[in-house]
């Protein structure tokens, strides 16, 4: 799961919890929702280096994020430079064995990426929003193409990539696009099954991979 402090999410778990009592999709994974997207940075040999990741967080989540951290934020607030670096602290920070959701394959083998660089954080309509970098293990020309797929392995949180990806640096003849994720008939019906799920349960490892959105890039 992405990086919400364990005890955010002990409190979310309790509030689920109780209202799973009131009604039954209340327990259904996944519990909490981001939007962003994925922007591609190019170097000056023309060769994919880092990419940009935007994660626009849920009301609820935010709410427990800024309360949390005893953010008083309205929905046309501007946050204290002070508050921006301690929000993006806490979901920058991140626990050893944690990938980030993101996951850059070329030719169907995974890149390394680093932890969050530069982050930021704000707030967009009252989400919190929050901005990084990763850097790749060994920069390239993605020719062909290469994918990046979003999502939280254990589905407990649901990635939607609404941000139109931008190429940014030496990007000549590159081009990248959205592929999002589109259920079968199968796939809708096992995400419907997940409402089976109880809160502090888990599904099979790697389940959120099915419902991935993708980002391509790709370069002449």
């Amino acid at each position: 799961m992405h990086a919400i402090p364990a005890r955010i999410l002990r409190a979310m778990l309790t509030g689920l919890a109780a209202l799973a009592l009131a009604a039954p999709q209340a327990r259904a994974h996944p519990h909490v929702f981001i939007d962003g997207g994925v922007d591609f940075l190019f170097d000056a040999e023309g060769r994919l280096a880092d990419l940009r990741v935007t994660w626009i967080y849920d009301p609820l989540t935010s709410l427990f994020l800024l309360v949390d951290l005893g953010i008083a934020a309205t929905e046309d607030a501007e946050l204290t430079p002070d508050e921006r670096a301690r929000l993006a602290a806490s979901q920058t920070e991140w626990v050893a064995g944690y990938d980030g959701d993101a996951y850059l394959r070329r030719g169907g083998v995974t890149v390394g990426l680093s932890g969050p660089n530069g982050p930021d954080a704000g707030l967009r309509d009252g989400r919190v929003a929050i901005g990084f970098s990763r850097a790749l293990a060994e920069p390239f020309r993605p020719g062909e193409g290469a994918v990046v797929e979003v999502y939280d392995p254990t589905y407990f949180t649901a990635y939607v990539v609404t941000e139109t990806p931008r190429l940014e640096g030496r990007a000549v003849g590159c081009r990248a696009r959205v592929q999002p994720y589109a259920p079968s008939g199968p796939l809708a019906a096992l995400q419907r099954s997940l409402s089976a799920i109880g809160v502090d349960e888990t599904p099979p490892e790697d389940f959120g991979a099915l419902f991935a959105d993708k980002v391509h890039v790709t370069c002449d």
